[in-house]
């Protein structure tokens, strides 16, 4: 950040000075960015469940779109009535406008949310001039002017507020992306999966969410604190056996017919004895006298 700042206001570029980048590398060694806390699963559901419509229903509305979509609070700001697609069982939402140029769509399926959301839908004046989707709600009613983007960065600190969570300023605009990406990593999304529902072009931010995964974390201790049933080397083999006849060298030579036949892979452990039975059904062998 500080590279590119002297770069666009100084026209200087710090990239030519490694003294200095070598220094600035030491210096941020350990250094942990601030990072907003996230709402888990729960905690969502008991704020739409427990907390009044009189009051809160526009923050009920930006939590669940902020939530679905992991979204960010310039996209909320941003989001017009046009974006919205009402269907029988479901809604869906464009995002054409993003921080990097990537236009996303989510959906919403939930049919408590859809509930709700149609019920601030309702509420919207037929005089209001702005096509912007989210409107002042005071005291059971829209008013014509849109909500502003400190605002909706503000709605996540309300939420836990009305939670009693610890530090609620530490709930920051930047909390429902976060907690929507959070929560897809701890319900099995791979990277992919994030990254295309964050709309992110880079790999590093979304491996970070798979890395911290509570899910793939009790996945790791499983696997370790699991009896392995194979204590040393082990080989595999699988083969297929196209031929019509093969020769077997056993206390005497047969000539058995097999067609279009797998033999499935095997694992034998290199330190143990093993006994293979071998159970044929509906072979015919041939013995040569």
């Amino acid at each position: 950040m500080l590279r590119t700042c002297l770069n666009l206001n100084k026209n200087v570029d710090i990239s030519k000075y490694h003294k200095l980048q070598a220094f600035l590398k030491r210096n941020s060694t350990g250094y942990q960015p601030k990072k907003s806390k996230i709402l888990d699963d729960s905690q969502i559901n008991k704020f739409l469940n427990e907390a009044n419509d009189q009051c809160y229903l526009g923050i009920k509305v930006i939590l669940i779109m902020g939530y679905s979509g992991a979204m960010r609070r310039d996209e909320l700001t941003q989001m017009v009535i046009d974006d919205i697609q009402f269907k029988e069982d479901s809604i869906h939402v464009q995002i054409p406008k993003t921080k990097n140029n990537v236009s996303r769509l989510f959906v919403i399926t939930k049919q408590t949310w859809i509930s709700i959301i149609q019920k601030y839908v309702a509420l919207r004046p037929f005089n209001v001039s702005s096509k912007r989707f989210f409107l002042t709600y005071r005291n059971g009613r829209c008013i014509t002017s849109p909500i502003g983007i400190n605002k909706i960065g503000q709605v996540p600190r309300v939420i836990a507020q009305f939670l009693q969570l610890s530090n609620p300023s530490l709930y920051t605009g930047h909390c429902f992306r976060r907690s929507s990406a959070t929560h897809l990593a701890d319900c099995g999304g791979d990277l992919l999966t994030i990254k295309r529902h964050g709309g992110w072009k880079s790999s590093a931010v979304a491996e970070g969410y798979v890395e911290t995964s509570l899910l793939n974390k009790v996945a790791v201790s499983n696997l370790l604190s699991s009896n392995s049933t194979v204590t040393g080397p082990h080989t595999s083999a699988t083969a297929t056996v196209t031929s019509t006849s093969s020769k077997v060298s056993m206390n005497e030579n047969l000539q058995h017919t097999v067609v279009n036949e797998t033999i499935p892979g095997i694992c034998i452990n290199a330190k143990d004895n093993v006994t293979i039975n071998l159970k044929f059904n509906n072979c015919t062998f041939n013995t040569k006298n």
